[in-house]
């Protein structure tokens, strides 16, 4: 047998029957969405899904519906690809938008400029509905269009309704919700005003036919669509996604997507919570630091216990950086008196503190468990983290040397170094953190980093790069601002 049979043979047994390989084969021709070995299970218990709501018993009526291009293209691809979301997912980026672009647009902007907002991918429509809903909050005085569009028509038709279940308002508080919703039994119906301000339409987002509608937009929101692609189809989207940009317009994109600098050119810019990415007429990616904290505690979920999904609060989906703390002097501790039966739950309260912003508490409980587990490099990075947010570099230093004598895999750990470092005025040793722990990276991947909680290599990849970018701008003996506030304003 030859390798090219081998090959074609463990492909087919990836799938029960040949049938749903061809099926496969027709959609990522289609649409571009590939099927890689680790979703063809997952992929196949989708199509059976769809055979049995559509009444079929044979694979070969669906792969004759798929090659067809009507409904039964349409149903299964609105069931193969994930249409959840809820509204203000990803606050981070909606809130640099309502904090930092808006206030900059509108004292900047003539009268009668336009705000151009897309959602691509915008699955049943929450997305783009939360920036009307933002606009509105912001009392945003000029002219916008919002633009949501998606693959799948069956979405575009649900968005449309604007009709949402409880679930998919389980981060709006009580007054957001009786202002902009009208309840409706067990749904919620949004108001004719916010739905009258975004626009929905079908579109591909590897179909080069020209789309006017797509162009010179300030705001691209594309968010985990990206994963469900190759490479190759990857890489031909971002190019259109950031060509699709204006000259000041930002793209944003899922936390699950990949990492965009290393696929095509552009600007890296990393914000609090989140990264955004801009046109760039330079060969090669740059990256940008503004007005975010070097290092960031994110709560493992590991530590957490399972919480009731009506009652799961919006900081457990995507949590704020820490808050910046005054320097402030070091509390009493022994006067703290914690019980803490194992170093996991220790960790965990005192991330929980610092997200909370509690960092004088979370200070203490750290410190106290540091007095029963000092062989966890873990509180050592925590201990680090909430001296740097206080000011205290020499303290941050010190402390971070003894979490990568303890752990030196611990990415974050680099980076806590190399910021209280730079901040004591060496630059060539922090840079040298940097670059250790850009190598960590390098080696861990794609893969998420364990010790980083919800923090994403990608996202670790551009904060570290940026501040190397910072740094090797910055003359060999001269100390970085104390303040974080300071850095790339």
């Amino acid at each position: 047998m030859t390798s090219a049979v081998k090959e074609i043979a463990s492909i087919e047994r990836d799938w029960t029957q040949p049938e749903f390989m061809r099926i496969a084969n027709t959609i990522e021709e289609l649409t571009g969405i590939s099927f890689p070995p680790n979703r063809r299970a997952s992929a196949e218990a989708v199509m059976r899904k769809v055979m049995s709501k559509l009444g079929m018993t044979n694979p070969v009526s669906l792969e004759i519906g798929v090659s067809r291009r009507g409904a039964v293209l349409e149903a299964l691809l609105d069931d193969l690809t994930i249409g959840e979301s809820y509204f203000f997912r990803e606050p981070a980026q909606l809130r640099f938008m309502a904090e930092e672009l808006l206030p900059k647009w509108s004292m900047e902007w003539e009268a009668g400029r336009k705000l151009k907002v897309w959602s691509a991918g915008c699955a049943a429509g929450q997305e783009p509905y939360s920036v009307a809903i933002m606009l509105r909050d912001a009392a945003w005085r000029h002219e916008c269009t919002i633009l949501g569009t998606d693959i799948s028509e069956a979405r575009i038709e649900v968005a449309r309704k604007a009709t949402f279940s409880k679930w998919s308002l389980r981060t709006l508080p009580p007054e957001t919700t009786d202002r902009w919703f009208d309840r409706k039994g067990s749904v919620f119906q949004l108001v004719p005003e916010i739905r009258s301000e975004v626009e929905f339409t079908t579109l591909n987002l590897l179909d080069p036919s020209p789309r006017p509608e797509t162009q010179n937009q300030d705001v691209i929101l594309c968010r985990n669509v990206l994963i469900y692609f190759e490479l190759p189809a990857i890489i031909t989207i971002a190019e259109r996604l950031l060509q699709s940009l204006g000259p000041d317009g930002w793209l944003f994109l899922g936390a699950s997507d990949p990492h965009l600098a290393e696929l095509t050119a552009c600007e890296v810019v990393v914000l609090p919570g989140c990264t955004g990415y801009r046109r760039t007429s330079a060969k090669q990616s740059t990256y940008a630091l503004r007005n975010a904290p070097l290092t960031l505690i994110i709560p493992d979920e590991s530590l957490v216990p399972p919480t009731e999904l009506d009652d799961l609060p919006d900081s457990r989906k995507t949590l704020p950086p820490l808050a910046i703390a005054p320097s402030a002097p070091t509390p009493d501790l022994s006067q703290v008196t914690i019980e803490l039966g194992a170093p996991v739950q220790a960790i965990a309260r005192a991330r929980e503190l610092a997200n909370e912003g509690r960092l004088v508490e979370a200070g203490e409980v750290c410190a106290a468990a540091l007095e029963k587990f000092p062989d966890q490099a873990q509180l050592h990075l925590i201990a680090a983290v909430l001296h740097g947010e206080a000011g205290r570099w020499r303290e941050s230093e010190r402390a971070a040397k003894r979490a990568l004598y303890l752990d030196r895999s611990l990415v974050l750990a680099h980076v806590a170094l190399g910021d209280a470092i730079a901040r004591n005025g060496n630059v060539v040793a922090a840079r040298r953190s940097f670059e250790n722990a850009a190598a960590l990276l390098v080696s861990a991947g794609s893969d998420d980093m364990p010790q980083a909680g919800d923090i994403s290599a990608a996202r670790l990849t551009d904060i570290v790069r940026a501040h190397l970018s910072m740094l090797n701008k910055q003359p060999e003996s001269m100390a970085l601002p104390s303040s974080r506030r300071a850095v790339g304003q």
